[in-house]
């Protein structure tokens, strides 16, 4: 985010202050507690932590790249209203903090998900793909439902500290969130269970499906590109059209908020499919309304291609 723009939602937010906040916030919910994520994915994995026992409301609007997003002043001044900011972190929404500066709130009003998990957690965190990433582990966490798991843990924990009160309700809420949780783990296990292991290869846009990968034993074959916003050099084409080939990946995938030219002169060029069919980094229309939906659409694709 340029200085500028930040220095003008500074001078935006104290006129909204001064006003008594933007008339465009959304209303509150019934206990008053407001949360704002960056993305309408983690917006989403809010409601499964608390359900409706607070306003939940994203920055990002869905099917909008969270990489090169870049905030209005509208967007500012909800976090001015918000009592918490959760952001994924491990550099994939960090253009938040400069507003959360400017909106005169402290680092305890901000909630890091995908920051911190470790071996307590049974959890590891994979590399980048990317060799000139700015951190050293990739963000996607939220794409295992194992992950994600851990996101509601986190987001229920910290709203039950801020709002004791609630306790009874977000215990409830979140309890139906990890059942659904396991309920699609379960189902997506079951959906690749009968697809050889040879044939588990999946080609993507950006380097979003690790965990993915990871959690149901799929091999990336490769990706388009390294970073939304970064055109692969000739080579890196090159090298990834020799990949598809080798690998007999039949289909590579764009994603609903990346249509990708890319990725299109790659398929001409191996006569493979394109399918603009996955969700990552963003929710979008129906079926990836929710992250629940959008998860079981991702599966379905990804298997139906590997179906051969």
């Amino acid at each position: 985010m340029s200085r500028r723009l930040v220095a003008t939602l500074v001078a935006l937010l104290a006129l909204s202050a001064a006003c008594g906040g933007s008339s465009g916030s959304p209303a509150a919910s019934t206990s008053g507690y407001r949360v704002m994520a960056t993305t309408s994915v983690f917006a989403d994995i809010a409601r499964l932590a608390l359900g409706d026992s607070v306003q939940i409301d994203s920055i990002v609007p869905a099917g909008i790249d969270v990489h090169t997003f870049e905030p209005s002043p509208s967007d500012a001044a909800k976090i001015a209203t918000a009592d918490l900011i959760i952001m994924n972190g491990l550099g994939l929404d960090e253009w938040v903090v400069p507003l959360i500066e400017a909106a005169h709130k402290s680092s305890s009003d901000l909630l890091r998900l995908g920051e911190g998990l470790d071996a307590s957690d049974s959890w590891v965190y994979l590399a980048p793909a990317d060799s000139g990433a700015t951190h050293s582990y990739d963000p996607h966490v939220w794409l295992d439902p194992i992950g994600a798991a851990h996101y509601v843990q986190r987001i229920a924990d910290r709203v039950v500290q801020d709002q004791p009160e609630l306790t009874d309700t977000i215990r409830s809420a979140s309890a139906k969130g990890f059942a659904a949780l396991d309920e699609l783990d379960a189902d997506v296990r079951a959906l690749f269970s009968d697809i050889p292991e040879e044939n588990r290869k999946i080609v993507t846009f950006h380097d979003a499906f690790g965990y993915f990968a990871r959690a149901y034993n799929i091999t990336i074959v490769g990706v388009a590109i390294a970073s939304p916003g970064q055109d692969p050099s000739a080579r890196e084409i090159a090298a990834l059209i020799d990949a598809i080939r080798a690998s007999g990946v039949t289909t590579v995938f764009s994603e609903v908020q990346f249509p990708s030219k890319v990725l299109t002169s790659i398929a001409a060029e191996t006569g493979a499919t394109v399918l603009a069919d996955l969700y990552s980094d963003a929710l979008g229309a129906a079926p990836g309304d929710t992250y629940i939906s959008a998860m079981r659409a991702n599966a379905t694709a990804i298997a139906a291609s590997m179906q051969r």
